[in-house]
């Protein structure tokens, strides 16, 4: 396709509509991150690639009242989750051609001074101020893996369903004794997760589980596992409320001489890249990021494009992955 912009003038939208076979009112919206199908989008912005189109921001942001910027926040980037979900939010982001902006935790502040169009929060809690200022004050926000009470639009994984099946595995392999390494108060990942574990096993007559709290941080799951496993009657089966709490009971039972899965059956949820491993071999429970990534960027325009939109809750399956981590009870 030869560019039309002739004797060095830039390409514009016009241009780029043109060659398109669309209106400019469309390119606009699909450059911009509104409603556009999907299959007209990826065209308009494959030819807006071919032109060598570039927007104006500045110009951009005084014409629609959008900067086409993302604000993101996160808060422990030590997780391996969370590297891996913002990977699928700045994909769902820029097939928008929208721009993404990452804040490891604290204030919003700056995003905000940057005129963000809207905030994906991945790792709110219960109590926030921050995301219920700003829900009150109609900004677009989209609660994204947690949820608060705070009446935005929010999607999450089916974590009762993952728990319930975390058990039924275990069960079914003959475990009594279940012990749950539980996560950060206030998370509702941890809450949800802990309660569909406890709820399943009330279900099959099964003792309650022996659940010690690590915040998810790494040290404090390698000490409440290592309390546990050197124990009188040590549990025959732990599940960490995430991946990396999964794998801190893997180490601290290693450095014990315990085998997995042997002697002790280990669970965690997430279903991150090091799970499936084969030094780790983890069986947890799958979030599916991509969706949840690409479900929490829609709703954020849908919200952007109509403020006045009542709260949506979006909650997408979740999977057990079985690996070598679980096996039979020894008898």
């Amino acid at each position: 396709m030869a560019k039309p912009g002739g004797r060095g003038r830039p390409p514009t939208s016009v241009d780029i509509a043109r060659a398109a076979g669309t209106s400019q009112a469309t390119v606009s919206r699909a450059l911009n991150g509104g409603r556009v199908a999907a299959a007209t989008r990826d065209r308009i912005l494959a030819i807006s690639r071919e032109l060598g189109y570039t927007p104006n921001a500045a110009a951009r942001s005084m014409v629609t009242s959008r900067t086409g910027l993302v604000g993101v926040v996160v808060s422990d980037l030590t997780n391996p989750f969370y590297p891996e979900f913002l990977e699928e939010i700045a994909a769902a982001v820029a097939a928008r051609g929208q721009h993404m902006l990452l804040q490891n935790a604290g204030s919003v502040e700056l995003l905000l001074q940057q005129r963000v169009d809207g905030i994906v929060f991945t790792a709110a809690v219960e109590g926030s101020a921050e995301v219920a200022d700003l829900a009150a004050r109609r900004f677009p926000v989209v609660l994204a893996n947690r949820v608060v009470d705070a009446g935005c639009d929010s999607v999450e994984g089916d974590h009762p369903a993952g728990a319930a099946a975390v058990v039924d595995h275990l069960a079914e392999l003959g475990h009594r004794r279940i012990a749950v390494l539980a996560g950060l108060p206030g998370a509702s990942t941890s809450a949800r997760r802990l309660d569909g574990i406890g709820r399943r096993l009330a279900e099959r007559g099964l003792p309650p589980p022996d659940v010690r709290e690590t915040g998810f941080d790494y040290d404090r799951a390698v000490d409440a596992a290592t309390d546990l496993l050197t124990a009188a009657a040590p549990p025959t089966a732990i599940v960490g409320l995430n991946d990396q709490v999964a794998f801190a009971v893997l180490n601290a039972a290693a450095a014990l001489g315990v085998a997995v899965p042997g002697e002790l059956s280990v669970a965690g949820f997430d279903d991150v890249r090091q799970a499936a491993w084969p030094t780790l071999g983890l069986t947890t429970v799958r979030q599916p990021l991509a969706a949840m990534a690409a479900r929490s960027v829609a709703l954020l325009n849908e919200r952007i494009d109509e403020p006045g939109l009542p709260p949506r809750h979006e909650v997408l399956p979740a999977d057990l992955i079985v690996r070598r981590t679980t096996g039979p009870v020894r008898t």
